[in-house]
C-alpha cells in the first residue's frame, strides 16, 4: 500500500484538530501544505525520522502531562497526567538507548515538525484554560494526543519502519498508547458526565 502526502495530510490535519479540540488550528497550518498533500506524492520516512517522530510524540505527552499534573483539580485526572509524565519519560529513555544500541540517529521530518508545533499549541491552549473547565480540557487533549499517535503509528510509521528493534519498540509503544487512550477516554467521559445537569 502506497502512503501519499494526501493521506498523511488528512491524518495530520485530523491529529491537529484532535490535539487542539476547538482551538485555532486549521488545515492551512498543516506542515505539508495543502498543495503538497493534494499532489499525492509518497511520504517516506527513514528509521531515523521514525525515531524522531516517536521522540517528539512522547515529549509532547510529557509536556501535556506536566501541565495536567500541576493544574488538574480532579484527583483522577491529576494522577493520570502524573503517570503520563513518568511513563512517557521512560519511553523516551528506552528510545534513546535503542538509538545508541542500533546506531540510529534521530532525524527531523515534516511529520515530527508538525507534531512538535501541534503539541506546543495544545499545551499553550490547555495551560490557558481555567478551572472548572481545565480538567475536562486536559483530558480532551490527552484523548486527542493518544488517538493521534495511534493513528500516525498505524497509518504511517508501522508500515515503513525497517530496523527490527525499532519495529518491536514501536509495537510496544502502540500497545501502551492504546491502553492510555482507553483510560483517558474513560476519565474524559466521567468528567463530562459530571458536568451535565
Amino acid at each position: 500500500m502506497r502512503i501519499t502526502r494526501a493521506m498523511v495530510g488528512v491524518a495530520m490535519v485530523g491529529t491537529a484538530v484532535m490535539f487542539a479540540g476547538c482551538g485555532e488550528s486549521s488545515a492551512s497550518e498543516n506542515t505539508l501544505g495543502p498543495q503538497q498533500a493534494a499532489a499525492g506524492q509518497p511520504v517516506t520516512l527513514t528509521d531515523g525520522q521514525i525515531l524522531g517522530v516517536l521522540l517528539v510524540a512522547n515529549a509532547g505527552e510529557v509536556m501535556l502531562g506536566q501541565v495536567g499534573q500541576a493544574q488538574a483539580t480532579d484527583p483522577t485526572a491529576r494522577d493520570f497526567n502524573a503517570r503520563m509524565v513518568t511513563m512517557h519519560s521512560e519511553v523516551i529513555k528506552r528510545l534513546e538507548q535503542l538509538a545508541m544500541a542500533q546506531g540510529i540517529a534521530p532525524a527531523e521530518s515534516p511529520v515530527s515538525q508538525h507534531l512538535e508545533q501541534t503539541a506546543q499549541k495544545t499545551v499553550d491552549l490547555v495551560s490557558a484554560t481555567q478551572a472548572p473547565a481545565f480538567d475536562l480540557s486536559v483530558m480532551d487533549a490527552q484523548v486527542a494526543a493518544h488517538a493521534g499517535t495511534a493513528l500516525l503509528g498505524d497509518s504511517l510509521l508501522a508500515m515503513q519502519v525497517q530496523n527490527p528493534a525499532l519495529k518491536d519498540e514501536l509495537m510496544a509503544i502502540r500497545k501502551t498508547v492504546q491502553a492510555h487512550l482507553q483510560e483517558a477516554s474513560n476519565i474524559q467521559t466521567t468528567l463530562f458526565n459530571a458536568k451535565q445537569p
